[in-house]
């Protein structure tokens, strides 16, 4: 694999490296550094659920084949008994794009006779353990390092957890959460007791602690297997006893040590080849195995609670033979994936769909049109595909392995590992040009907030790591308020100035306009109570306030009149400045006008009717009432029976309605300020925790902070708009301007 830290330039500074581009790059775009010591952008790929292409792996007959995917490198690993050379323990490497593999050159890590052999990773050591039967039968394992620049695997030491010719039937699995793997094998030489013992990663040693028998003597020891739930922290394993009975018992490893407690049967007389996988949708497990006497497919889902199991009904799914199950959960179906050999010599899949304690099976894919002997499946997370190896008997048993997609996906190139840096400029598939690398600074990039860290998206989107969705009131939440009782008792209406520095609020008992001055912009706890203009001499019932951009325009309805009232202020902004100057009759739309909008050039008026349960639209020149006329009304008494406070999003595709319900209101407009084609969105948010009263309603500037002001709080309440779903994953550095992000330094 290239190195990223040995591309880069060593030092601080201004880190500017060129790259040769895989696929063209847009200036300013995140890339990563490919497998080829290239650059690409970071970009989302759609894939198709199907089959790939039958690969062989090893051009002899094999035997006891079986796979893990190491999720750190990105690559799967197959461990077998290779027939065609003196019947060696050998294991070799894939890596996988799409649906089609590339396999290394198979290693050999027992230059003796092995029978079987099973295979597990370990994310903690970053290493696959083997297990295995050695040619003395003793059972032994040895720790795999996966090289990915060269598909290759090289091992430590072989070491032994049972050391006497008495060993068979191995299964084993990861603990995530005790970060050790845990074996299950029989012991001939003592009642054919299923045991289990711990193995542990050191470098590339691996160690065992005492082993645990449990379960009481067993004659059937072909069948045995295990799965980790995840959420339990405890280890299930599946095993046929003495009388052919299914049994299951939960397993905890404790340090080196494993807690066992007594087993229990999930069929009666008559369960064979078992396989286990844990649903982490669901959070059970199912076993898959074969049903006598007539040998039939059969399921049943296993529900873990501390150490006890309790199993769903049996589910025989399919009235012929199966042999070698081998079920695997795909995180990208969210659901396990039955695999096996059927009595029609198909190697198939069937998707398992777990409701409650039940379990049931979808129609067959056929993964391989032949009897395929030792299946065993493995889920690669990178490409959404699960590998199936096996031993292929219509190819002179060579050990083959296929890719299979059960669900559309979308991948991304992106790692936790390769992200690169910024293209500094646009570049050319092929041409080389310059990558802005770590501890450099990247001046491609637009409408940065200053001081924010931004993430790298897994679509190459550049995107901050805290921030809110603007005008997003689905998921809004509650942030704080500011008493405003000692002006006002009978709030009615609020604005801001555009920097959110200043803030007005319409009062009724007043009969005035208060104004208040906030040290940091859209905070109201930064606010401070300045000064009032009284509009009384106008009207007594004063309902709604607007302002134009420069706020030398200052605009109130009120109900005593049926008006909207127009002042200048000589100062934007400033209340001291304020002079009466016209108004508008509104009483042919409605004789009780609540709030007052306009869009952002001021060429449209829109006045919230309290008596039609309506927003009224009006065109006029700019912020100039005298030429207003009345364009169309649009009703919103569905939702509110009656509106106090209406305001619009930016574009105007986005209107709110605040009232009497206690709830803000979402419309959509198709086209920006016109009612005319307003729906509801059936998007809502209750207020009702904060004021029960509330009466008028205000955003931000950029649309992340929703104001709300009302009669029974006296107050303004404060509220973030819903929280963005971006990922923080990948940092890429933060903004140091609005178009230059300073780039982390990776290596470090």
């Amino acid at each position: 694999m290239t190195n990223l830290a040995d591309l880069l330039p060593a030092g601080g500074g201004q880190n500017n490296t060129d790259f040769v581009a895989d696929g063209a790059i847009s200036s300013g775009a995140p890339v990563v550094l490919t497998a080829a010591g290239k650059a690409a952008a970071v970009a989302e790929n759609a894939t198709s659920p199907g089959l790939g292409s039958n690969a062989v792996f090893e051009g002899a007959s094999v035997a006891y084949v079986d796979n893990t995917y190491d999720t750190a490198n990105k690559r799967v690993c197959v461990v077998y008994r290779d027939e065609g050379n003196s019947n060696y323990g050998t294991a070799v490497v894939g890596s996988i794009v799409g649906k089609v593999i590339t396999w290394g050159t198979p290693v050999v890590y027992d230059t003796n006779t092995t029978t079987e052999q099973v295979i597990c990773y370990d994310t903690n050591a970053g290493k696959v353990v083997i297990a295995y039967l050695d040619s003395n039968i003793y059972g032994s394992a040895i720790v795999g390092t996966i090289d990915p620049a060269t598909n290759s695997i090289s091992f430590g030491a072989k070491a032994q957890f049972h050391t006497s010719s008495t060993t068979s039937v191995l299964c084993i699995a990861y603990d995530t959460t005790n970060q050790k793997s845990m074996i299950g094998y029989t012991n001939n030489g003592s009642s054919y007791m299923p045991t289990a013992v711990v193995a542990s990663i050191s470098g590339t040693d691996v160690s065992f602690g005492t082993p645990s028998a449990f379960g009481g003597g067993i004659y059937n020891s072909n069948y045995k297997a295990i799965s980790y739930d995840s959420v339990e922290s405890k280890m299930i394993f599946a095993y046929t006893d003495g009388s052919n009975n299914g049994k299951a018992v939960a397993a905890a490893i404790s340090g080196t040590g494993v807690i066992i407690p007594a087993s229990v049967s999930y069929t009666s007389g008559q369960g064979y080849d078992v396989g286990l996988a844990y649903d982490a949708t669901a959070d059970k497990t199912i076993i898959l195995f074969r049903i006598g006497p007539a040998n039939d497919g059969a399921a049943v889902v296993v529900s873990l609670s501390g150490y006890t199991l309790s199993f769903g009904t049996v589910n025989t799914f399919e009235t012929a033979d199966i042999y070698y199950p081998s079920p695997v959960y795909d995180s990208n179906l969210g659901k396990v994936v039955c695999v096996y050999s059927d009595s029609s010599t198909n190697i198939v899949a069937r998707t398992a769909t777990i409701t409650g304690t039940s379990v049931g099976l979808s129609a067959e894919t056929v993964i391989h049109s032949h009897y395929g002997p030792y299946v065993s499946t493995s889920f690669d997370s990178a490409n959404a595909v699960i590998l199936t190896t096996f031993q292929d008997s219509n190819n002179s048993d060579y050990g083959t392995g296929v890719c299979y997609q059960s669900a559309a996906s979308v991948l991304s190139n992106l790692t936790s590992t390769n992200l690169l840096g910024i293209a500094s400029g646009a570049i050319s598939d092929t041409a080389t040009g310059t990558i802005n690398t770590w501890g450099s600074r990247n001046s491609a990039q637009s409408s940065l907030t200053i001081g924010s860290d931004y993430y790298v998206q897994t679509d190459g989107r550049i995107e901050a790591g805290v921030t809110n969705i603007a005008f997003d009131i689905s998921s809004a939440t509650y942030t704080q308020n500011f008493d405003i009782s000692s002006q006002a008792t009978i709030p009615q209406a609020i604005a801001f100035n555009p920097t959110g520095t200043k803030m007005f609020i319409v009062d009724i008992a007043g009969q005035d306009v208060n104004e208040y001055a906030l040290s940091t912009g859209f905070d109201v706890s930064s606010a401070s109570y300045t000064q009032n203009f009284s509009v009384a001499s106008q009207d007594t019932a004063p309902t709604g306030i607007s302002f134009n951009a420069a706020g030398t325009k200052m605009f109130v309805c009120g109900y005593t009149n049926d008006k909207v009232y127009e002042y200048t202020l000589s100062s934007g902004f400033d209340l001291s400045t304020a002079s009466y100057a016209q108004a508008l009759d509104v009483s042919g739309q409605d004789t009780l006008p609540k709030d007052v909008v306009f869009n952002t050039d001021g060429t449209k008026m829109f006045v919230l009717g309290g008596i039609g349960e309506d927003v009224n639209e009006y065109t006029l020149s700019a912020y100039d009432i005298s030429t207003a006329s009345f364009v169309d009304s649009f009703s919103v008494a569905s939702q509110e029976s009656a509106p106090d406070g209406i305001a619009f999003n930016t574009d105007g595709t986005k209107m709110f309605i605040v009232g009497n319900t206690d709830s803000v209101f979402q419309y959509n407009l198709s086209s920006g300020f016109d009612v005319s084609t307003a729906s509801y969105a059936s998007i809502s948010f209750s207020v009702t925790s904060q004021e029960t009263g509330p009466t008028g309603i205000a955003f931000s500037a950029d649309g992340k902070k929703m104001f709300i002001v009302g009669t029974q709080g006296d107050d303004v309440n404060q509220y973030a708009t819903t929280a963005n779903s971006f990922s923080t994953t990948y940092l890429i550095g933060q903004a140091i301007t609005a178009t230059q992000i300073n780039i982390k330094d990776y290596t470090g």
